[in-house]
């Protein structure tokens, strides 16, 4: 009996079990087999793997594509985009109960995005990107000291801009438009015919060669000195910033506009007088000149005519103009006026207004001997601060100059009470003023008297930049009266002794509410010896005294300072760490760049004291990183890091390059914000998308010639990505693209709206094959539609 209830309990106790458990095994089985995609956008070339979810270890799986010509699948999944076109993925998925279900994705094939801007840094480079016929921008882009030749062609569609401050530019092409942004200063040649040149770089000279024309120069950049030589022809030169420009004309030259109070100087083997149109707008320009000129003024400027001008012409053609002339010539010169004709005699000087009034006339003063054979001009006011100015000039000045012979007036005619009148010890091109009282936010107009010659400029002073420099400078000069704690390896490196200034110094300017609103600082060290300035004063032990040199800018204003600092060198001494090589490739390797260092790799066995100077580099790239090229697979190499100009404090490493490592590698960097949240939208229009701030594509390594650059972008909605869109490729520099999104009714409401997309980039082979391709970027994008 005992064994027969042991055994009903046993049978109801395992009842109980199986009836606690049954539902957990009923809930797992309503989970269907599925794809983890039910749509998918490719790029001709490109793969993407399907997966099935719940299907169970031993399910049984079937691919198959309706449009083999459009898309193809492995037997593990892999979709591969073949040509452009719509075509669906099938899994057939068999559980092991044997139940069967069909799954299913739909694939859209697009052709591969064109690139439309390139930025290149070798000639190679530049000729494999004047050879893509979907280009329409070339950024020439690079630090380097190289010479690039852009081969004959017509180039109609492109527009070619030069980044390159160390570079020379040969150009015997013809393009949509030339934007010279930064050359090396000594040459741009121009071979072609009917280019149009924008030039924004500071320092440049152009020079267009015989048998070359230009249509148009332009020179837009404030406090620049160009010049341009035209043995050629340029249809037109418009000068449109305070810049100087020295025009040399042996060819022809059809009319110069000046646009602003710029120094212009014209000379050159041409008898042709050249056509000078100064507009309303340049009041305060110069016009120098020693070739026959046509001058047309509409607004007030200064004219010299020396030896080899004679014959030219002059006009004051606005209602109110003046215009002073300066005759050094052999024949006298005529002002026409729309009151008359003035006359201003060989070796005189002489105002003429526009009532055809001569209103002021001097002779040459024979005492002041110029340092140049170039005419003295007044080419730029520097504000120093709300109390200070000064006025460079293009040579030495006269030491001495009286109080009376210098006036400074604000718009309203107002004179401004001046101190001080001197010329630099250092500076003698240039005359420092100080004022009595503070100068107001407003355009001012300096007149310097020299040798009966006056020198007119108009300058502006911007109260509201100042309260900021003004803090941010009292604070540099209270930390450079302060003894700073550096490492005791400062007794080695002035570097060390910079960056310990430098830390304190940032630490200093984010305290202070004014003071951190500067837009920029440096501090750098300067060669100065303290021993050598200073021979009766000793330094103290373990101390340093080191030249550091400060510069604060907000705006166009600044300060500049300069003094010894006092440095104890009693902290921990530096190591330097090992240089790190965060990748290798076939002919070069890239080097986590640090602040402070610099680097050199030479072949294994020279040692750091043979290492040349011009050897060593410590410039980084966009992304951090320094890469060293053109070495060779059969070569050990060693790497050596040492801190700036230190030899006796460095770290290395040895490496061989592997001969089959890749040939060039590819990054994306992410944009600053991979959310973007955009103002209301109207329903109807189109959305602007810029993801550009922030976004790098960088490419290390040498590409082959044979592969195109790529780009890709897939939206996470089907219905915008295949005809929703305009997608817009713009320069590294500026950003890496924007994307117009169409609007459509079926996709967007009122209230809150989402899109997602994902950006990568690669190079392929012409017909289409991705060779290498950077990881995806994805955006997403939020708005309210009202």
């Amino acid at each position: 009996m005992k064994q027969m209830k042991k055994l009903l309990a046993f049978v109801l106790a395992f009842a109980m079990i199986i009836t606690i458990y049954q539902p957990s095994v009923a809930y797992a089985a309503t989970k269907k087999p599925r794809l983890n995609a039910k749509t998918m956008t490719l790029q001709v070339g490109q793969k993407k793997t399907l997966k099935v979810k719940n299907a169970g270890k031993k399910a049984k799986l079937k691919w198959s594509s309706n449009k083999k010509s459009i898309a193809t699948v492995s037997k593990k999944g892999v979709v591969k985009a073949v040509k452009a076109g719509n075509a669906v993925v099938t899994c057939k998925v068999t559980t092991k109960n044997g139940k069967t279900t069909k799954l299913t994705c739909k694939v859209a094939v697009k052709k591969t995005a064109k690139v439309t801007s390139l930025t290149v840094g070798s000639q190679s480079e530049l000729e494999k990107a004047l050879k893509n016929k979907n280009v329409r921008k070339i950024t020439v882009a690079t630090q380097g000291a190289v010479t690039f030749t852009v081969p004959q062609g017509n180039y109609s569609k492109v527009d070619l801009v030069i980044n390159a401050p160390n570079a020379d530019v040969v150009n015997n092409g013809k393009f949509k438009s030339i934007d010279i942004q930064a050359i090396k200063p000594n040459t741009y040649r121009e071979n072609a015919k009917g280019n149009s040149i924008k030039i924004t770089a500071v320092d440049a000279r152009i020079i267009v060669e015989a048998g070359a024309s230009l249509a148009k120069v332009s020179v837009t950049q404030e406090g620049g000195k160009i010049k341009i030589e035209a043995s050629g022809t340029i249809d037109a030169v418009e000068i449109s910033a305070p810049v100087i420009v020295d025009l040399a004309v042996d060819g022809k030259i059809g009319e110069v506009n000046v646009k602003a109070a710029a120094v212009l100087s014209v000379e050159g083997k041409t008898t042709t007088a050249v056509p000078i149109k100064v507009s309303e707008k340049a009041a305060g320009a110069s016009v120098v000149s020693s070739t026959p000129v046509d001058v047309k003024a509409a607004a007030d400027i200064s004219l010299t005519l020396s030896k080899g001008a004679e014959g030219s012409k002059v006009a004051a053609t606005g209602e109110k103009t003046e215009v002073a002339v300066k005759n050094d010539t052999a024949t006298a010169v005529k002002v026409e006026t729309p009151s008359g004709t003035q006359e201003v005699a060989t070796g005189t000087s002489s105002k003429v207004n526009s009532d055809g009034k001569n209103t002021e006339t001097t002779t040459t003063n024979p005492g002041y001997t110029y340092t140049s054979p170039d005419p003295l001009k007044l080419t730029n006011i520097m504000v120093r601060s709300s109390q200070k100015i000064a006025a460079y000039f293009n040579q030495t000045v006269p030491a001495e100059i009286a109080s009376e012979a210098v006036t400074v007036t604000d718009a309203a005619g107002n004179k401004v009470n001046i101190d001080k009148i001197y010329r630099h010890q250092q500076d003698t091109q240039a005359y420092y003023m100080e004022f009595s009282e503070k100068l107001q936010t407003g355009e001012y107009t300096i007149t310097i008297s020299i040798s009966g010659i006056k020198f007119v400029k108009k300058f502006t002073y911007d109260g509201s930049v100042w309260a900021s420099l003004d803090a941010a400078k009292k604070i540099v000069q209270a930390e450079m009266e302060k003894t700073h704690i550096a490492s005791v390896s400062g007794l080695k490196s002035a570097e060390i002794c910079r960056h310990a200034f430098e830390e304190d110094l940032k630490q200093e300017l984010s305290k202070d509410t004014e003071a951190c609103k500067i837009e920029r600082w440096s501090v750098q060290t300067r060669p100065f010896k303290y021993e050598e300035e200073y021979p009766d004063e000793t330094v103290e032990k373990d101390h340093a005294m080191v030249s550091i040199w400060v510069g604060i800018y907000k705006g166009d204003a600044n300060y500049m300072m300069n003094d010894f600092v006092d440095f104890a060198c009693t902290g921990d001494a530096i190591t330097v760490s090992e240089p790190t090589i965060v990748k290798q490739l076939k002919e070069s390797i890239v080097v986590s760049y640090e602040t402070g260092y610099e680097y050199a790799c030479v072949t294994s066995g020279t040692a750091i004291s043979d290492v040349p100077e011009e050897k060593w580099d410590g410039y980084a790239g966009r992304l951090g990183n320094y890469e060293i090229k053109n070495l060779t697979n059969n070569t050990e190499y060693v790497l050596y890091k040492r801190l700036k100009g230190c030899s006796e404090m460095y770290a290395q490493t040895t490496f061989s390059l592997d001969k089959n490592a890749d040939e060039f590698e590819i990054i994306l960097k992410e944009p600053d914000q991979t959310t973007i949240n955009l103002e209301t939208v109207t329903s109807g229009s189109a959305i602007a998308v810029d993801f550009g701030k922030g976004m790098l594509k960088y490419t290390y390594g040498t590409v082959p010639d044979e592969l195109q650059e790529i780009g890709s972008i897939s939206f996470e909605n089907l219905k915008i990505q295949q005809n929703g869109y305009d997608w817009n490729r713009v320069s590294q520099e500026t950003g890496w693209g924007i994307v117009d999104i169409h609007w459509n009714d079926e996709l967007f409401h009122e209230g809150s709206n989402t899109v997602k997309f994902e950006i990568s980039f690669g190079y392929a082979k012409n017909d289409g094959t991705i060779v290498k391709q950077s990881k995806s970027v994805e955006i997403t994008v939020n708005f309210t539609v009202q």
